[in-house]
């Protein structure tokens, strides 16, 4: 098992696009901690590639960024990379983080049963607002922040070297701040209509398998 992250970001659509960008802050942390950066970006993210890349590389930490299902994770295209009772034993001995809706809730208690130590996702859809004025500039986007800062704890605390449980407590509790944060200061309106979602992702991130699992 070599000390590694493997990502997947396509960048199909505006919302992958928005998680492509703000992943560069988890690989800037990956670079920090020396932990070798596997990036299969853009095109990259296909089936094929995902597919020959994990088997040859053997990553301890997977991080998952496109759309998804109960089954499913995506890649470019809306291709499926990893879905339940395919291919899920893809995922076994990493840790794995998927940053994509509802598939902590079928795929990630099958790829604990098929090995994968610790699945941190979301049991259902994750939300994120951002600003259509940033649209092209994704890591100004002030409302995408009170989002992806806390999505982003997860891993940039494993790369750390803390373990499964403690990454998982660190994230929710940021989006618990983000959420204090704009119930108690004048903040614009559209980030105020983002303290419902910011509450439903903090409730719908759960934290699969061995909870001490460290990379």
């Amino acid at each position: 098992m070599n000390k590694s992250l493997l990502l997947t970001r396509p960048n199909h659509d505006p919302l992958t696009n928005y998680l492509y960008y703000w992943c560069e802050k988890v690989i800037q942390q990956a670079r920090k901690s020396r932990v070798k950066v596997i990036d299969l970006d853009k095109k990259r993210a296909n089936r094929k590639e995902f597919e020959s890349v994990i088997r040859k590389t053997n990553p301890s930490l997977v991080s998952l960024n496109g759309h998804g299902d109960d089954q499913t994770v995506t890649g470019f295209n809306n291709e499926v990379l990893i879905k339940a009772r395919v291919n899920e034993q893809l995922l076994a001995e990493k840790i794995v983080y998927a940053l994509a809706c509802r598939s902590a809730k079928v795929l990630g208690p099958r790829s604990i049963k098929k090995g994968t130590k610790a699945y941190i996702g979301y049991d259902d859809d994750f939300v994120l607002m951002y600003n259509e004025n940033k649209i092209t500039r994704p890591l100004e986007d002030k409302t995408a922040k009170l989002f992806l800062e806390p999505s982003n704890m997860v891993l940039i605390s494993l790369l750390k070297g803390n373990d499964a449980k403690t990454s998982h407590l660190r994230s929710k509790n940021n989006f618990k701040k983000k959420y204090q944060s704009l119930m108690t200061t004048e903040s614009p309106q559209v980030d105020k209509e983002a303290l419902p979602w910011l509450w439903w992702d903090m409730n719908h991130q759960v934290c699969l398998g061995d909870q001490n699992a460290q990379i």
